[in-house]
């Protein structure tokens, strides 16, 4: 019975350490496979970190940096530094001529209206000349001005004679203020000359000054002037410079005379013979007032006390 104990006991010693064994064989087994798999798994992390680096290096490469407005700028509007905003494009959606770098883009003129996102370009832009020293502003009103014209339009003045030759006067100016029949352009020292020596040929001669406004300003090229200025008239000019005032004054009153005309052909036949049957009334109103006096001073034998007395005054 002793014998049996031990033996069991023996059984159970041997079957725990087995079981113990076992255990660490196992234990041994899993840590070497989570190291295994951690390691693996370090190596991925690492092989997708290069290819994402890589794939990042390579877009990079084919990627341009490029600049967009963040609002929209109109035609003619100077672009300042806080409009732009940069944006990454392909290499291979950009145009040629797309501006890198934002120094090349600020100050500089929008040609045609800009709207947020846009991506520009050269062809955009445009760099307005230094401002010189005779450039001077100058209130017209002698001018026929389109009905459509605005401020900020970008016009010709032209001047036409009654002979049907008609010359560029002015290129390209633009409306700086506008107050009908009024506008306000800025004029360097020769067309100053040129302006007065067309007033007068204008006052002279019948001709007419009136403006011609540009469809699309920022891409259409300026007109070159073909006026030839009259050696008369700057002679003229040279002995009475009081000339191109008063030729001056008088297109004035013509511009004011045209508008005059318009607002009367605006007047329709049935007002104008409504105002001409009021205005007959009142004359047949007066007259038959005059007449009812007449009457009651033949009846007293003369005009009452208090009516105004008319003197004769002899020769």
């Amino acid at each position: 019975m002793a014998r049996l104990r031990t033996k069991t006991r023996h059984v159970i010693y041997g079957a725990a350490a087995g079981t113990c064994v076992s255990a660490l064989l196992l234990g041994g087994l899993l840590v070497q496979t989570e190291m295994r798999q951690a390691k693996e798994k370090n190596r991925l992390e690492q092989q997708y970190s290069a290819e994402i680096a890589q794939f990042k290096q390579q877009t990079k490469a084919t990627l341009t940096k490029g600049w967009v407005p963040s609002r929209e700028i109109a035609a003619g509007q100077k672009i300042l530094e806080d409009d732009l905003e940069p944006v990454e494009l392909p290499k291979t959606s950009v145009p040629g001529n797309f501006i890198a770098t934002k120094d090349r883009i600020t100050g500089r003129t929008a040609k045609v209206e800009l709207g947020a996102n846009t991506l520009i370009t050269e062809s955009l832009l445009y760099e307005e000349e230094a401002t010189p020293g005779d450039l001077r502003n100058r209130e017209m009103s002698f001018v026929q001005l389109p009905n459509s014209l605005g401020k900020g339009d970008v016009m010709d003045i032209r001047i036409q004679f009654p002979t049907g030759e008609d010359y560029i006067l002015l290129s390209k100016k633009k409306v700086n203020d506008l107050k009908k029949p009024t506008l306000t352009v800025t004029l360097d020292e020769h067309e100053i000359l040129m302006l007065s020596s067309a007033i007068v040929d204008a006052y002279l001669h019948k001709a007419s000054i009136y403006a011609l406004t540009y469809v699309e300003p920022g891409l259409q090229a300026k007109a070159i002037p073909t006026y030839p200025a009259n050696q008369q008239v700057m002679k003229l000019l040279g002995r009475d410079p009081n000339l191109a005032v008063k030729a001056e004054n008088y297109l004035n009153s013509q511009a004011s005379r045209d508008l005059l005309e318009q607002s009367l052909n605006t007047v329709s036949e049935q007002s104008a013979l409504s105002f001409a049957g009021s205005q007959a009334e009142a004359a047949a109103a007066a007259a038959e007032a005059g007449a009812s006096l007449n009457g009651r001073e033949e009846e007293e034998g003369g005009p009452p006390w208090n009516a105004p007395q008319t003197e004769l005054v002899g020769n």
